[in-house]
């Protein structure tokens, strides 16, 4: 009969080494000799075997928390976006490896429900417009395309290494590393799929994988899973050319409509929603004001590409890139693997999610919506897919016909165009507290009135005072948010674990400052006091813990340590800069990005002089060196702030002011780092000298030096506290 033959290999934890392995081979003789028959020389070797197991398990203990930290750190790489970003996000957004659609079932069964999953997520289209551009003679470009070898480097150095790639497998490092030699031939190559308007087969063939949304219920739905289609690199790059061809006619055109803020050079979410606040503060004056929050199903894998071609016609779009476009749609596939199993399916609609053009072609597909739409009492935004009605009237009949006609509208727009709403996910929100005579509702679906709708990322609900919009739900969400966020980085940076502090400073500023501030421009204006308190307490628990201080720092020491203004400030540059570049508040500056500096830097100047005497002592020109960051230990002297006989005594937790080397001279920082004796010797072995504290931070190697010396009184003070505690 066959055996399994198993390796003899038995792979151990990187924590594992000689020392602990000889402990083992120890640990298992001092076992075989507490078996020892004779009573007292059993009972002898047992507690002797007792003594070497609890010191082989403490020594296993200190190897794993070695290693943990040294994973944790990363002392030997300046990366901020290492282990402990990677750990943090993880916690944040856990990912599913799983797909119970198909794992939850036998293995014969797998290929019928891979087919499903593909007709379900991609259904076999017949479209219900013709094709208006019959013409198949070859349209050449008014301009021939000529693509420079420098051009396509660019592009290819643009990519992310982290996209995956599609059927060929080719990858955009490889792009990168080739691009030397492979930029000239795809110029060539691009150049001729151009001027001739067509896409090759090869970079058609979509790979296609799903993800498990989050927060659903039931996971062997397949609306409950995201298709995104991954698409070969190369063909991508050819995309991009003509998504930028594309757009550039239309933006230079003003093809466009205004209202569409989506995928459109100097327009953002931000944007989006600064016209929708404006709107509704300016109709919720003198009118009664309701917005409509529209959810598409599967908008863009519903596009039809026949009407995206006559609206490309209608734009009046280069022939040739209609051209281009027309062969991109033919014969496109797509295909789902899942170990030996797959499927490929023609496609027929759709844009696939993943490709450059897609955000393009949806914005050609409903811009027509955002032209044909007129109403005196009704305006609509739109985020790509996203759309957003603001409507208002005098009395609340007509506010509810605005609705009910607005939707009509929409709806009949997407019934001609192959699109299909959403009107679970569709909500109505009022700016008003009467009551509508009857409900809303739009081929027998009942609009829901909510009492707060999110609108691109931001909670909008109604306020009592007419000029003001509520964000009250909004910043409870972003202070929850943030304080998940919090209590994950608190879990990996203590105080005397974890990153360093200009690693911390920069976890901050990339991962958790965005969180809490974004679309500020929006809401700043509209919050209280106590709102804005606790953005700013959020900030200054983070801050804290990046320069591993005590509770007891002050934000203007922490502020200035991090060399980071006030979230208050922050916004309000932010908002500057938003106004700014929108011409909706123009500076009157030449330099507008030095007139920002300085302004930041006047915030700055303006925190320090905020901060205590003891900090002031060591910065006498209120300018912080850059090679100034610090530790658990330095942040104490620095901040005053630490085991310190007239700090505890400040704090009630000590009665002692005096130092122990003279018990006469009072123990703050500037006695202990220059007078006191205890010390002497160890400045002079490290050959530190100061005679004042500036002359601790302001020279480099002398900080250097200031660090070891803040950790050996650190410890010296701990241990004289030790004994005093254990002498009671």
């Amino acid at each position: 009969m066959p055996t399994i033959k198993r390796s003899t290999y038995h792979k151990r934890s990187n924590w594992w080494d000689t020392e602990l392995k000889m402990m083992q081979i120890v640990l298992k003789q001092k076992i075989s000799f507490s078996k020892e028959r004779n009573p007292e020389a059993r009972q002898h070797l047992y507690e002797d075997f007792k003594s070497f197991r609890n010191k082989y398990i403490r020594m296993i203990r200190k190897k794993r928390l070695k290693k943990w930290r040294e994973f944790i750190e990363e002392i030997d790489t300046n990366n901020t976006w290492g282990n402990t970003h990677k750990l943090i996000r993880q916690k944040l957004n856990p990912q599913s490896h799983t797909l119970p659609i198909i794992e939850d079932f036998p293995y014969e069964d797998h290929p019928k429900i891979i087919e499903n999953i593909v007709n379900s997520m991609f259904p076999t289209h017949r479209s219900s417009q013709e094709y208006i551009g019959h013409d198949t003679s070859l349209t050449t470009p008014e301009h021939e395309y000529n693509i420079s070898k420098e051009y396509i480097e660019s592009l290819i150095s643009k990519t992310s290494s982290r996209k995956a790639p599609g059927d060929d497998n080719i990858t955009y490092n490889m792009l990168k590393a080739s691009k030397g030699k492979i930029s000239e031939p795809l110029a060539k190559i691009f150049s001729k799929c151009l001027n001739i308007g067509y896409f090759p087969k090869q970079w058609k063939k979509a790979s296609l994988i799903i993800f498990p949304k989050a927060n659903k219920s039931d996971y062997h739905l397949c609306q409950n899973y995201r298709p995104i289609s991954l698409l070969p690199s190369i063909g991508k790059l050819l995309e991009k050319i003509v998504q930028s061809e594309i757009q550039n006619f239309l933006i230079s055109n003003s093809k466009i409509n205004p209202q569409q803020h989506g995928f459109i050079p100097n327009k953002s979410t931000i944007t989006a929603l600064h016209s929708i606040k404006a709107k509704i503060l300016t109709e919720k004056r003198n009118k009664l004001t309701s917005l409509i929050a529209i959810d598409f199903t599967g908008a863009f894998d519903s596009a039809d590409w026949n009407i995206i071609l006559n609206n490309m016609h209608q734009l009046q779009i280069p022939q040739h890139l209609i051209q281009m476009m027309h062969s991109y749609f033919q014969r496109r596939t797509i295909t789902m693997k899942h170990n030996t199993i797959e499927y490929s399916k023609n496609l027929s609609k759709g844009c696939p999610q993943g490709s450059p053009l897609s955000p393009l072609l949806w914005n050609i597909l409903i811009n027509k919506l955002l032209d044909t739409f007129s109403s005196p009492n009704a305006s609509i935004y739109a985020y790509a897919d996203d759309l957003t009605v603001i409507c208002s009237a005098t009395n609340i009949e007509d506010l509810h016909v605005a609705l009910t006609d607005s939707l009509n509208f929409i709806n009949s727009f997407s019934n001609d165009n192959q699109l299909k709403i959403n009107f679970s996910k569709t909500k109505i929100l009022n700016f008003h507290k009467l009551s509508f005579p009857h409900p809303i509702s739009i081929d027998s679906n009942t609009i829901e009135i909510v009492n707060n709708v999110k609108v691109l990322g931001v909670i909008f609900e109604n306020h009592h005072i007419k000029s003001k919009i509520n964000f009250t739900s909004h910043i409870k969400s972003v202070v929850n948010k943030s304080i998940k966020i919090k209590n994950l980085v608190f879990n990996y940076c203590k105080n005397t674990f974890g990153i360093d502090s200009r690693k911390r400073i920069n976890l901050y500023k990339g991962l958790i400052r965005p969180v809490m501030t974004y679309a500020s421009e929006i809401w700043i204006d509209q919050i209280n006091k106590k709102q804005k308190s606790q953005l700013e307490s959020m900030q200054h628990q983070l801050l804290r813990n990046s320069i591993m201080a005590f509770k007891t720092v002050s934000k203007a020491c922490a502020l200035s340590l991090t060399k980071i203004t006030s979230l208050e400030t922050f916004i309000e540059i932010k908002k500057i800069k938003f106004y700014h570049k929108n011409h909706l508040q123009r500076i009157d500056t030449e330099n507008f990005d030095m007139y920002i500096k300085e302004l930041i830097r006047a915030k700055i100047s303006e925190n320090f002089e905020n901060t205590n005497h003891n900090f002031k002592s060591f910065f006498v020109n209120s300018i912080i060196p850059k090679h100034v960051r610090t530790d658990f230990y330095t942040t104490q002297f620095l901040t005053g702030h630490g085991p310190f006989g007239d700090y505890l005594s400040r704090m009630r937790l000590s009665n002692n002011l005096t130092c122990t080397c003279d018990n006469n001279s009072i123990q703050n920082v500037s006695h202990l780092l220059i007078d006191c004796h205890h010390y002497h010797a160890f400045k002079t072995n490290i050959n530190l000298i100061a005679s004042d504290l500036p002359s601790f931070v302001n020279e480099k190697e002398n900080f250097k030096k200031f660090k070891k010396l803040c950790k050996y009184i650190y410890d010296h003070l701990r241990s004289i506290e030790s004994s005093n505690s254990a002498s009671l």
